[in-house]
């Protein structure tokens, strides 16, 4: 797909440079501010990393400009690529006003989705005491919404969990020993619909010291591929009559 921001109305399109892989880093030529004639921005180097180094990619079919100076290089995050443009552009001016154009850029980098894995957090575990029958109820404040992230800002967690919970790829679970299929489809839906900032829940169970009774809140842990995690806790509980394997974790490619 092509992406393009504002456009002004002078020059030439080039050939655009191509990489399936994506881009790492870019530099941005740009005039500096004089008294008389301003050009602005002239040029835009990209960069492709890989395990020799930096490759340089540039625009081809026109006359580059030299004048201007590098801005110097700047690099995604590792395992990030570039993956949204903003560009700085004067408008027309009027009444022979020096026309300057593109006067800026800015890139954006993005990190994928590497794994998610989902697990039970467990909250309350009581094995039974046979014939007792005495019970209570139990009540707990536990947390709900954002709980943890490294290197990735809410807004930005929120954005790949609503994208991970309207994804069918993220819908499929093996089921692995000792974490059910159905708790780990409830737990990844739980956590994922929980989008919000860290909140406290208050909830309740019922518990009778006869009977054996396990309660389980469903988390996930999304790994993006810069090295960046975040985990959401749901506000769905999980009751159980028998032990789970909480430490037992899901996980999605």
């Amino acid at each position: 797909m092509v992406i393009c921001s504002t456009k002004g109305e002078w020059g030439s399109w080039a050939t655009s440079a191509e990489s399936t892989h994506g881009f790492d880093a870019a530099n941005f030529k740009q005039e500096q501010y004089h008294s008389f004639d301003n050009a602005g921005g002239s040029n835009l180097y990209m960069y492709k990393n890989s395990s020799t180094g930096y490759t340089e990619f540039q625009a081809t079919g026109t006359t580059i400009p030299d004048f201007g100076q590098w801005r110097g290089t700047r690099y995604c995050r590792k395992g990030a690529k570039i993956c949204a443009i903003q560009t700085k552009v004067q408008e027309k001016q009027v009444s022979g006003g020096d026309d300057v154009a593109l006067d800026g850029v800015r890139l954006y980098c993005c990190a994928n989705v590497v794994s998610v894995k989902v697990y039970l957090d467990a909250l309350y575990e009581i094995e039974g005491q046979g014939g007792s029958k005495s019970s209570y109820t139990e009540t707990r404040d536990i947390a709900v919404g954002l709980v943890s992230s490294t290197q990735i800002d809410e807004s930005t967690s929120f954005d790949v969990a609503a994208s991970l919970s309207l994804s069918a790829n993220f819908g499929v679970f093996s089921g692995s020993a000792g974490l059910e299929a159905s708790y780990a489809k409830s737990a990844f839906s739980s956590a994922l619909n929980s989008r919000q900032q860290k909140t406290t829940k208050s909830t309740s169970w019922h518990v009778r010291f006869s009977d054996p009774l396990y309660i389980y809140q469903g988390r996930t842990v999304v790994y993006m591929s810069d090295g960046g995690t975040f985990e959401l806790a749901g506000d769905l509980i999980q009751q159980s009559d028998s032990r789970l394997n909480a430490s037992s974790i899901e996980a999605l490619a």
